[in-house]
């Protein structure tokens, strides 16, 4: 027993001394900040007009047996003390939402979140979105609606 002990005992202190010349994460450099050669990624300040205006809009809805859906979007753009981004307004049957969001780094996709009014239920429908600039005239890309696990595509060509 004793000897077994005396085999273990310089095991424990060599791992333990080891142990201290370990860095900590916090003593690690960190990675930098910014894009490739650590240029800083500021949001995009041009692109927008290329998302900007009246947009014919279809989307898919397994809820609804009429779909496609068919109905209008229209993209502004939305000056705030944040900086400039997108705002919004999407038309169907059922009333308009309003779509907030930002624009990718090189503009070729906005996202963000989406809510419908309250219909006076307490339920209003929210949730998230994708819109990708396929060319000048053609906006493809999905919505979820929060809460559910499935993302429905809708695409849109200008107006």
């Amino acid at each position: 027993m004793r000897s077994t002990l005396l085999r273990v005992v310089p095991v424990i202190l060599l791992l333990t001394s080891m142990a201290g010349a370990i860095p900590s994460g916090a003593q690690l450099p960190q990675p930098p900040t910014g894009g490739p050669g650590n240029v800083p990624v500021n949001p995009p300040t041009t692109g927008f007009n290329s998302f900007v205006g009246d947009w014919k809009l279809s989307w898919d809805d397994p809820g609804d047996p009429n779909c496609p859906c068919r109905g209008a979007l229209w993209i502004d753009i939305n000056e705030t003390a944040d900086g400039t981004s997108l705002a919004g307004r999407w038309s169907t049957k059922d009333g308009k939402a309003t779509l907030r969001g930002t624009m990718s780094y090189n503009a070729d996709y906005w996202s963000g979140r989406f809510a419908f009014p309250d219909d006076g239920t307490g339920f209003p429908v929210k949730g998230n979105f994708r819109l990708e600039l396929r060319d000048a005239n053609t906006l493809t890309g999905s919505y979820q609606r929060e809460g559910t696990g499935i993302p429905f595509r809708w695409t849109a060509t200008r107006d």
